[in-house]
């Protein structure tokens, strides 16, 4: 085997091909550059049949190019080999590659026998030319079907949502039931509420109907009736019923199965009502035309009382209308038929007695043109309601130009009479003259200014006098020697001072009948520090009575004198030796309706045998009395300072 190869690739058996060119130069260089030539343009042809294949992907019978390459790429090798021979002789391997190159070229020209005429099968450019020139148009065509699927999908979805009717679409064979958003809230339902089944259309149904519901289903699935119509009561979202037409059409297999049921829901319940109202009108009817038989049959008996009853009923009805017009022309309060421009249509002669015109005057007039300026835009407001059909009528007070420009106070009552059609077609006015009531309205406003000046008078002599006591309590205290008698008068001086500053802030107060307790309690402590000569920075007073409890006079006075005993006594025993400390004072409503009034210090305290009934102090008697004079009860602790709690009825 080794021999073989060696002599397969052995060049010294042979002379190269170049002794047969004599080895003559142009004729060698042209064997040379013809062969490599050809040789280059065999290698690059297989090249990019091979990048065609490759980007082409489409193209039918690529692997014949793969055929073609291999047999071009033998053949470029052969012409190399001649190349090569020039100069080494190895033909043994020459003749292989040659070998090798027919027997490609032989597979290939085999596979080219069969592949003929499938080629020749192929379309030519015309024929996919007019290929594609067919797809074009099936394209088109295909838009402009699903343009109008489209179309027909939004007049669809637009009759949904037009029509005012539930849809539905039930899928037997999975039981699955579609229910358009419009069927949702007929019954009160969001969108997301109600899931896709029949059990939701089934549970809703009213006991008493589900019968004849299924009953009519059932038949309709056996092609007894053409189409399936119920009218069935379902059940609503709160719980009410509602009256439904139910219609729907049924789709059968080729096997004679249903397999799809569509329809639609409609709101009949006004109707059903209207139906049930007329059916009783309908009995009430009968009845009625069973007693009018009857009567006829006894007018028919009597057709001349009758026709003499009938002529006393004219007469009646001529007198009635003569009273009414004796009763609209001789009212005591103005009566008119306005037109909804505001022209004066009829108006009766009290009318014209308030406004000092005459009929023929009035109605070359508008209401506009006598109405004062600034009440007239109210009265065309007002007017603009009853024609929206907002309200049924109204009134209000309001000013008129007589004849002679004078001004006139009325109270008019306006409603609207409408055609058959329901369209406006003029307006009845009643207008009352109401100048002298107005007169008095503000004779007696004058009046209570009077009142209110002269109460503010009183509060402030009251306030005054007091002042004048408590001056001369002052000056009479200066004669007193005994301590303990100018101390009492002292007290007395601080307690008419505190019921003259409660006059002084009714006199200041809007409301004369009550004051502003907090305020009050601010002064009050602010004039006790100062007769006391107490440093604020020592003690600290925290006031928390709300800004809404205004007290009466006979309220605030006891608890004035109350809040002034309790505080004197925090002043002046609570802290001795100038020790720091604090007062609290609150006032609010309790949930019974109770003023709970608490006076608190963190003072020294009280004793521990203290009792309020036994103790010899004039200021704590009177607070005991004033307790009971607002009937309410006192608790007073003095375990960590001294905190007096009072609770009276709030009045």
């Amino acid at each position: 085997m080794v021999e073989f190869l060696n002599n397969f690739f052995s060049a010294d058996q042979f002379i190269p091909h170049g002794h047969c060119y004599l080895w003559k130069p142009g004729l060698v260089w042209l064997h040379l550059i013809s062969d490599v030539l050809t040789a280059l343009a065999y290698y690059s042809i297989p090249v990019m049949l091979v990048y065609f294949v490759r980007k082409r992907r489409d193209v039918p019978f690529d692997w014949i190019f793969l055929m073609f390459s291999t047999f071009i790429v033998a053949c470029g090798t052969t012409h190399l080999m001649d190349v090569w021979t020039l100069w080494y002789p190895t033909y043994w391997l020459s003749g292989l590659i040659k070998a090798v190159t027919a027997f490609v070229s032989v597979v290939t020209a085999l596979e080219l026998v069969p592949l003929i005429p499938q080629a020749l099968a192929l379309p030519s450019p015309a024929q996919l030319e007019t290929a594609n020139c067919q797809l074009a148009k099936e394209i088109a065509e295909r838009k402009r079907t699903e343009e109008i699927l489209r179309e027909n999908e939004q007049r669809w979805q637009l009759a949904l949502r037009g029509n005012n009717d539930g849809i539905w679409d039930w899928n037997l064979k999975t039981n699955e039931v579609f229910f358009s958003t419009r069927w949702k809230e007929m019954l009160g339902y969001q969108d997301h509420e109600i899931s896709n089944h029949l059990d939701e259309m089934l549970k809703r149904v009213h006991p008493d109907d589900v019968n004849w519901v299924t009953q009519a289903v059932e038949d309709h699935f056996a092609k007894k009736t053409p189409f399936y119509i119920t009218e069935h009561r379902v059940l609503c979202k709160d719980g009410s019923y509602k009256w439904i037409l139910n219609r729907g059409q049924g789709l059968w297999d080729e096997n004679g199965d249903v397999v799809r049921m569509a329809g639609s829901h409609t709101d009949i319940t006004e109707r059903k009502q209207a139906e049930e109202a007329l059916s009783s009108l309908l009995n009430q009817l009968e009845n009625i035309v069973e007693e009018r038989t009857a009567e006829l049959t006894r007018i028919n008996q009597s057709l001349q009382r009758e026709i003499t009853q009938r002529q006393r009923i004219e007469v009646a009805l001529r007198e009635s209308e003569q009273r009414f017009r004796c009763a609209f022309h001789q009212a005591a309060v103005g009566i008119a038929h306005v037109a909804i421009n505001g022209r004066w249509l009829l108006v009766n002669q009290r009318l014209c007695d308030i406004l000092g015109y005459t009929l023929e005057e009035l109605q070359l007039l508008t209401f506009q043109d006598i109405t004062y300026p600034e009440d007239l835009e109210a009265d065309l407001k007002y007017l603009e309601d009853i024609l929206a059909d907002r309200i049924p009528t109204f009134s209000m007070e309001k000013r008129y130009f007589r004849k002679d420009n004078s001004i006139v106070w009325v109270n008019i009552t306006v409603s609207l009479m409408r055609e058959s059609n329901a369209q406006p077609k003029y307006f009845i006015a009643v207008i009352e003259d109401i100048s002298d009531r107005k007169h008095s309205q503000e004779q007696i406003r004058a009046s209570l200014l009077e009142k209110e000046v002269l109460l503010k008078e009183i509060y402030h002599r009251v306030k005054n006098n007091l002042q004048v006591i408590s001056s001369l309590l002052n000056l009479q205290s200066a004669y007193i020697t005994d301590k303990q008698d100018l101390a009492i008068f002292q007290q007395s001086q601080q307690r008419i001072a505190s019921i003259a500053l409660i006059h002084e802030k009714l006199y200041q107060s809007q409301d004369l009948a009550r004051i502003n307790f907090r305020e009050y309690t601010q002064d009050l402590v602010a004039s006790l520090f100062t007769a006391y000569e107490v440093n604020e920075d020592n003690i600290a007073v925290n006031i928390n009575i709300t800004e809404d409890v205004l007290l009466g006079l006979d309220t605030a006075i006891p608890c004035s004198l109350i809040i002034h005993e309790l505080v004197s006594n925090s002043l002046k025993y609570a802290f001795p030796a100038n020790t720091n400390g604090s007062i609290c004072i609150q006032l609010y409503l309790s949930n019974d309706n109770n003023l709970i009034l608490k006076v608190s210090d963190d003072g020294v305290g009280l004793p521990p045998d203290f009792d309020l009934q036994k103790i010899a102090s004039l200021g704590l008697q009177l607070v005991d009395a004033l307790t009971y004079q607002l009937a309410g009860t006192i608790n007073i602790k003095g375990e960590n300072g001294v905190q007096c709690q009072l609770k009276f009825p709030f009045i």
